[in-house]
């Protein structure tokens, strides 16, 4: 498996680490929503790891239609699940943003 394994790989890391480095900074500021965010950070944690072995578990030919297939299907769910993840960590952080009074 050659550059395209690698630069899947790559792209799954990226998208993923920044959900939970996002998580990890809402952590650090507001550690009472710490029960939520761990979740939504293993979450993102578990989707990196079965991603990336799924990456490597096939048994498609190098350069094939079904390898190109399988890749895209690869960065299509990565991406849904970071969408799902990074939308619930949007409704936390909106939580803590203090609301303007009318007056």
């Amino acid at each position: 498996m050659g550059a395209d394994r690698e630069q899947m790989r790559y792209a799954v890391q990226e998208i993923l680490n920044d959900v939970i480095e996002q998580g990890f900074h809402h952590l650090v500021n507001h550690s009472q929503e710490g029960d939520e965010l761990n979740k939504i950070i293993k979450e993102a944690t578990d989707e990196l790891n079965y991603q990336l072995i799924k990456i490597d578990s096939h048994c498609l030919k190098v350069g094939s239609r079904e390898l190109e297939r399988h890749f895209n299907q690869v960065a299509k769910d990565t991406q849904h699940k970071s969408l799902e993840l990074l939308g619930q960590l949007q409704q936390i952080q909106q939580r803590d943003i203090p609301r303007l009074k009318r007056i």
